[in-house]
C-alpha cells in the first residue's frame, strides 16, 4: 500500500499537551523571529494560515517539502483548566549539495538510510527540545 508520504525521506509526526489557551502559542507561533531558533538550516514560507488553528510552512534550506503546526483547544473540565494539542508535521527530503531547493534523489543504500535515521531524529529531538521549552515556559508563567 503506497502511501502519499512514502516519497518523503524525513516525515516526522507529534503531538504534545500544552496547558494553555490556543491563543497564546499561535501569537508565540507566528512570530517569525522563533522560527530561526526553532529550525535554523530551515527557511520558512507560509503558504496555509488556519488562524487560530495554525500555520502551514513550504519548508527549503537542508530539507524541502513542508510542515505544519496545528492547534488543537481541549478544554478539561474535570482540572477547570483549558489546554492545547500541538500537533507538528515535517514532510520533506535533504537537498541536493549545493541546493536550497532541489531534493536530492534517494539511493535507498545502506549508508544513505543511515544518514537519513540520523537526520530525522536530529529533527524530532530538536522539535521536542523547542516544544517542551514552550510548554514549561507557558505552563510555568501561569502558576
Amino acid at each position: 500500500m503506497n502511501s502519499e508520504f512514502d516519497h518523503f525521506m524525513i516525515n516526522v509526526a507529534d503531538e504534545t499537551v500544552i496547558y494553555a489557551p490556543t491563543g497564546d502559542l499561535i501569537e508565540i507561533i507566528r512570530d517569525h523571529s522563533n522560527w530561526v531558533l526553532w529550525w535554523p538550516e530551515l527557511t520558512l514560507d507560509v503558504y496555509g494560515d488556519r488562524g487560530d488553528k495554525g500555520l502551514r510552512w513550504t519548508v527549503t534550506g537542508a530539507l524541502v517539502g513542508s510542515s505544519e503546526i496545528w492547534l488543537e483547544s481541549i478544554d478539561v473540565a474535570s482540572a477547570g483548566e483549558v489546554a492545547t494539542i500541538v500537533h507538528y508535521y515535517l514532510r520533506a527530503n535533504p537537498t541536493r549539495s549545493g541546493s536550497e531547493i532541489h531534493s536530492r534523489h534517494s539511493t535507498n543504500s545502506a549508508r544513505e538510510q543511515r544518514e537519513i535515521h540520523k537526520l530525522r531524529e536530529r529533527h524530532v529531538v530538536q522539535w521536542k527540545r523547542t516544544v517542551w521549552a514552550l510548554k514549561d515556559s507557558l505552563e510555568n508563567s501561569s502558576v
